[in-house]
């Protein structure tokens, strides 16, 4: 299956006849196809997709998929984890005194960029998950603020993974902002699959 790479400074994309050799759930596939069949054999790529209604979930299983062979669109995605572990972050310091998972943001964005290798990436994370267990407090103790700080820690021992984003988004319902924070990790996808990339969501000083 021929998948297509992004020129230098353009935004990652793929033909309809690509993506629907992706496979899949056939009833999901089968909306996809729907909603994007308009644009026949040109290249889509992910603000394309979201204009033609396609969901969070439809661009970020076809970006995964186009990342299997395409390093730059796995380097786009696992920036773009880290930027939900980032977000949600001071959730966690609230309450945890590690610094554990602010180091494991910061090994996740570091290798995916190829500034650091798998070894250390894996003593981060490692890290990172004991400081996320031992913060976490007894559940008849635990108000929505706390367990979605002990969420928040988890998510940054995953930063380099693309579930990261998922997990960010169980802590944010745990603290009342489920749809606010859809929104925000939908419009932050989309940037990090466009031609001019953001910058990293950046690390609040430790209050």
């Amino acid at each position: 299956m021929l998948l297509i790479e992004a020129e230098a400074n353009a935004a990652p994309a793929v033909t309809f006849a690509h993506l629907t050799a992706f496979g899949g759930c056939e009833q999901d596939m089968k909306r996809v196809e729907m909603l994007l069949s308009r644009y026949g054999n040109v290249q889509i790529d992910a603000a394309m997709a979201l204009a033609a209604g396609c969901t969070f979930d439809d661009i970020i299983w076809a970006a995964a998929e186009l990342a299997r062979s395409n390093k730059d669109v796995r380097r786009r995605l696992r920036l773009f984890a880290a930027d939900c572990a980032a977000r949600v972050l001071p959730i966690y310091e609230r309450v945890g005194k590690s610094d554990d998972p602010r180091k494991a943001i910061i090994a996740a964005r570091r290798a995916a960029r190829r500034e650091i290798n798998v070894a250390e990436l894996a003593v981060a994370q490692t890290a990172a998950w004991a400081a996320a267990w031992a913060v976490t407090p007894l559940a008849s103790q635990q108000s929505a603020v706390e367990i979605a700080a002990e969420r928040a820690a988890r998510i940054a021992a995953w930063a380099a993974e693309l579930r990261a984003a998922r997990i960010a988004a169980w802590a944010a319902e745990l603290a009342v902002a489920q749809t606010a924070e859809y929104q925000w990790q939908f419009d932050r996808l989309v940037a990090w699959l466009s031609a001019a990339e953001p910058m990293d969501w950046p690390l609040e000083d430790r209050k």
